[in-house]
């Protein structure tokens, strides 16, 4: 590993949120991997460190977009798996950039990109929290936040008694689910997507299951960050989740009740900056 020193260019100053403070992207190291299967490429690994800046718990970063250049002009490609983090918000200060390995006569290279910073508070939205969660059932969480995100907590329980006890009134429950919630596109889509929610559930519980909670969501615009789920004693409780293109479902270390809190984090314009960054000539290992 080569260690680079002072090659870092100044971020831009992002009023509002940082208030005085300057954000600084600052090269650490160059890794270098050259591959002899013809199958993997030889890739460049820049490590590297968000500064000047608050990172923690409440103010989250991720690396929206990378592009490389080297000496010569040339294009480079970033690797699969990299940057990271580029797939969610995260409270490290290190980002790790993977391009591929220019040509041997090419001695440095520049990269320019994008960092996205969450500030994460109720007061700009991007964090909403709930308890008594029993009374929030087939409502849109975030309505009034986001115009496309719908999360909704589906009561499996509820459904899953009234569909063995009374057919008629099962049938009209979702009917009212899905059109107050706007669970799916049509009514035969919502039948098909809780109609498979419950017998799952029944199924699970049957099996002796940990409980879990079931939400449908709508996410066309990426905007659902993370989803927190805390006991009665402010403990984190997700154990694991499970999720696809219109569901989350955590499953959980305790049963649900009335103490228990839900905390909805997801990103905003006014709660996500974009730091722009460029290193220019890293020299090469």
């Amino acid at each position: 590993m080569k260690t680079m020193h002072l090659i870092s260019i100044l971020c831009c100053f992002i009023p509002q949120i940082i208030l005085a403070q300057q954000a600084e992207l600052v090269l650490k190291g160059v890794e270098e991997t050259r591959s002899i299967h013809y199958m993997e490429k030889n890739k460049l690994e820049l490590i590297t460190e968000l500064t000047g800046i608050e990172v923690d718990d409440d103010h989250q970063i991720r690396l929206k977009e990378i592009n490389g250049v080297d000496n010569l002009g040339n294009q480079l490609e970033s690797i699969g798996g990299y940057p990271y983090p580029n797939d969610y918000f995260t409270k490290q200060k290190e980002i790790l950039i993977g391009i591929e390995s220019p040509i041997r006569k090419v001695h440095s290279i520049s990269v320019k990109g994008v960092i996205e910073y969450l500030t994460i508070s109720e007061e700009l939205q991007s964090k909403i929290s709930f308890i008594n969660l029993q009374q929030h059932y087939h409502k849109n969480l975030l309505a009034g936040v986001s115009a496309q995100f719908k999360l909704v907590l589906i009561d499996l329980e509820g459904l899953g008694r009234l569909k063995e006890e009374d057919q008629a009134a099962y049938h009209k429950k979702v009917k009212e689910i899905h059109k107050k919630a706007g669970v799916r596109a049509s009514l035969e889509e919502a039948k098909e997507y809780l109609n498979s929610a419950v017998e799952d559930y029944i199924y699970n519980k049957k099996v002796g299951q940990k409980p879990y909670l079931y939400f449908y969501n709508e996410d066309p615009d990426e905007e659902l960050v993370e989803i927190k789920i805390f006991d009665n004693t402010g403990t984190e409780t997700i154990q694991s989740a499970y999720s696809n293109h219109h569901t989350y479902s955590p499953s959980l270390e305790k049963p649900l009740t009335p103490k228990t809190q839900l905390q909805i984090i997801v990103k905003n314009k006014k709660a996500v900056k974009e730091i722009p960054f460029q290193l220019e000539s890293i020299e090469l290992p």
